[in-house]
């Protein structure tokens, strides 16, 4: 604690005092974040979450200084409830605001759906904040992860929790055309439970891309159709091991470049849904997601 009020200056000692003797009360957490977020003059997103090694050996990922959007990150990681019932994920990335000295005043790391303020000192963190708007102003910058922070919300949204059976049986040609299953393939998949089409051979896979483009009269069509497919089968088992892999190994004989062109078109929620399980399964997602934004507000804000 010594580094963290050496470091922050007198304003964070008086409100850490308040803290101690006040209890983990929100009230006083809010009392530092107004302090510090009237000082902040730029925010460093670095790479990783809590335990991490000292932010000045980290990676820095993103520099931030305009008033705008200084607001904006400081509307999106300060509304909401604290809680005393911590992620026991160490998070993935971590702000750090700078007062006009370039001094250290503040620092946050970012977790699937909260904000942890300096949690060795508050022991509390910030559920209710909006990290979708910000994860997705973060991918605008290059920087990935959004999709992590987005899919739980899309899932719940579009009521696609598996149920008792994880994974589409054989047969069942009624299910694969509710997970909209290109007609042209549902004769060959139906043959196959989704476990199984996930593991097909290659060779197969080539085939039944190609006959997929060849009903859908383009590749662009094609893409489309499979991002809608992806964007419908149920999580985890069916999207992870499933029908999911197997859709996901059908767009990886399209070219980067192809995909790139389809995504500012894809509206529909499935459409949507599709390329953010997609993004998030290649890793880097700041350039899927960025694109994606709008229309991952807008589907969110439909709900």
């Amino acid at each position: 604690m010594s580094r963290t009020i050496q470091g922050f200056g007198v304003g964070l000692f008086g409100t850490v005092c308040l803290f101690m003797q006040t209890g983990r009360e929100e009230a006083s957490i809010q009392v530092w974040l107004d302090e510090v977020w009237s000082r902040a003059r730029r925010v460093v997103v670095l790479q990783g979450g809590e335990g991490e090694p000292p932010t000045g050996e980290r990676q820095t990922l993103a520099v931030i200084e305009d008033g705008a959007s200084l607001n904006r990150i400081r509307e999106w990681t300060t509304a909401g409830e604290f809680v005393a019932d911590i992620c026991r994920c160490p998070g993935d990335l971590t702000l750090v605001l700078y007062d006009s000295e370039s001094s250290a005043i503040g620092s946050a790391s970012l977790h699937p759906d909260r904000v942890a303020w300096e949690r060795s000192i508050f022991l509390s963190d910030l559920c209710g904040a909006d990290l979708v708007a910000l994860r997705l102003f973060l991918s605008g910058l290059g920087i990935n992860g959004a999709s992590g922070a987005v899919l739980d919300k899309l899932i719940s949204v579009l009521n696609l929790h598996e149920g008792d059976v994880q994974f589409r049986r054989a047969g069942d040609r009624a299910e694969l055309v509710a997970r909209r299953v290109p007609l042209s393939l549902v004769d060959v998949l139906s043959l196959k439970s989704g476990e199984q089409a996930a593991n097909l051979e290659q060779d197969l896979v080539e085939r039944l891309t190609a006959d997929l483009v060849r009903a859908e009269g383009s590749w662009h069509a094609a893409i489309k159709r499979l991002f809608a497919w992806l964007g419908s089968v149920t999580w985890p088992a069916e999207a992870v091991a499933g029908d999911g892999q197997l859709v996901r190994r059908m767009l990886d004989e399209f070219d980067a470049i192809a995909i790139a062109r389809v995504l500012p078109e894809l509206a529909g929620p499935p459409e949507v849904m599709g390329a953010v399980a997609w993004a998030a399964f290649r890793g880097e997602d700041a350039s899927t997601m960025s694109v994606l934004g709008s229309a991952i507000i807008r589907l969110l804000r439909q709900s």
